[in-house]
């Protein structure tokens, strides 16, 4: 059995000690508090017996904290804090609405976070916190009101709508391009994969494309492999490779002429991306416009 926590001091003895170290005066600490100087004194006496040791020295000027009132102030002035900002926070969120969306880390950096603009255009008086994470999300114990996830099977007894069905094409950076020939690039240049687990299997990978395309895969040669989405785009931004993008997640560097288009034979994903959400969610203030805001034709551009 864990043992008992010593029982703290009442939050109005605390108190007295912090005004009466920042004003260094029982009287002026009374004052404020609109109490009596004996009721301050008392009030000091019972925290030093509690805590078994001296906070103050008397002085014919006042009061002076001895060392160990000083590190004491210390605790007391940061737990202070730590309310006020707690019941600032508080209040915010009681007056301000706000709406949680999860998505998968790829979608929320590279497609939601170019266009988070336009949401506070439409829904200006609404908060937004976006989550990233591949975790299945629980609506029970997660402060969340909608995820984006990959498939409609995910989230079989929420309410959807279908967002968008990417695909991916073939993309270098200007860098690697300067490497190699228009005839030779995708025979020779490094090849960028992406590894989803067991996901993978709905994502087309360079087999596919070649096999598609109707030629022969390049000869072996060191590649790179990525686990997230986000970090193979980068690795292709850096010039590190070619790479099979999803024409969703990759418009804002293809619009930078960060990556470039090597061939225009595009492959779709096995499975559409939706809005999944709870039935509570509907009350939620922002909701209808969420559907709006994802639904719009420069979401699935």
């Amino acid at each position: 059995m864990p043992a008992q926590l010593p029982r703290l001091p009442k939050i109005s003895v605390i108190q007295s000690f912090k005004v009466a170290a920042e004003l260094g005066s029982l009287a002026k600490a009374a004052a404020q508090l609109t109490i009596t100087p004996a009721a301050v004194s008392q009030q000091i006496r019972q925290l030093e017996e509690q805590l078994g040791s001296t906070l103050f020295l008397r002085t014919q000027s006042g009061v002076m904290l001895t060392d160990t009132g000083k590190e004491y102030l210390r605790y007391v002035t940061e737990a202070f804090d730590i309310l006020h900002l707690g019941q600032q926070n508080i209040r915010h969120a009681a007056s301000a609405p706000k709406l949680t969306v999860y998505a998968l880390p790829a979608l929320a950096s590279k497609w939601l976070l170019p266009r988070l603009a336009s949401w506070r255009d439409l829904c200006p008086d609404i908060d937004l916190s976006l989550y990233g994470t591949h975790a299945q999300v629980d609506f029970t114990a997660m402060p969340a009101d909608f995820v984006i996830c990959f498939g409609e099977d995910r989230y079989p007894q929420l309410d959807k709508l279908k967002l968008f069905h990417d695909e991916v094409l073939p993309v270098a950076s200007p860098v690697l391009l300067q490497r190699f020939t228009p005839e030779t690039v995708l025979s020779e240049a490094p090849l960028i994969h992406l590894d989803w687990g067991n996901e993978g299997r709905f994502l087309p990978d360079w087999q596919s494309w070649f096999q598609a395309k109707g030629m022969d895969e390049p000869r072996p040669q060191p590649a790179f492999s990525f686990n997230l989405t986000s970090l193979a785009i980068d690795a292709a931004v850096a010039g590190t490779g070619l790479l099979l993008g999803q024409r969703r997640l990759i418009a804002p560097e293809l619009a930078r002429g960060d990556l470039v288009v090597v061939d225009n034979l595009c492959l779709p994903l096995s499975k559409p991306y939706f809005l999944a959400w709870p039935q509570r969610t509907l009350s939620q203030p922002g909701s209808e416009a969420m559907f709006r805001w994802l639904s719009e034709p420069g979401a699935s551009s």
